[in-house]
């Protein structure tokens, strides 16, 4: 399961640089920076638990924390533009909502 753990957040990670560059290439409408951004730092938070465990005080609720609010996010942003809509594909924006679920999933109930 470490594996799948890790691959998800690299698949995170990716898709918001994915994000950057694309926005700064195609400037579509409805599109900021700071999504990628997000999504990047929830993956920075989900590598350094990955790769340290719980040694680091309270990285499973920043790692929670993050996750949700990411998850929040992705979900809010389908609403405010009417559908989901990562880099205009409903499959990649759903991808990212399943993504962020199964990393809430690995972070709060994994013990390395």
């Amino acid at each position: 399961m470490k594996y799948v753990d890790e691959a998800c957040a690299w698949l995170i990670f990716v898709a918001g640089v994915a994000h950057i560059v694309l926005l700064e290439v195609f400037h579509w409408r409805g599109g900021v920076l700071d999504t990628g951004l997000l999504f990047i730092f929830a993956a920075m938070f989900n590598l350094l638990r990955i790769r340290n465990g719980y040694t680091v005080k309270l990285l499973k609720v920043f790692c929670v924390g993050a996750n949700v609010s990411a998850l929040v996010f992705e979900i809010a942003r389908w609403n405010m533009l009417g559908r989901p809509s990562f880099l205009g594909l409903k499959a990649g924006s759903l991808a990212l909502v399943l993504l962020f679920l199964s990393e809430t999933v690995f972070s709060a109930t994994t013990k390395w």
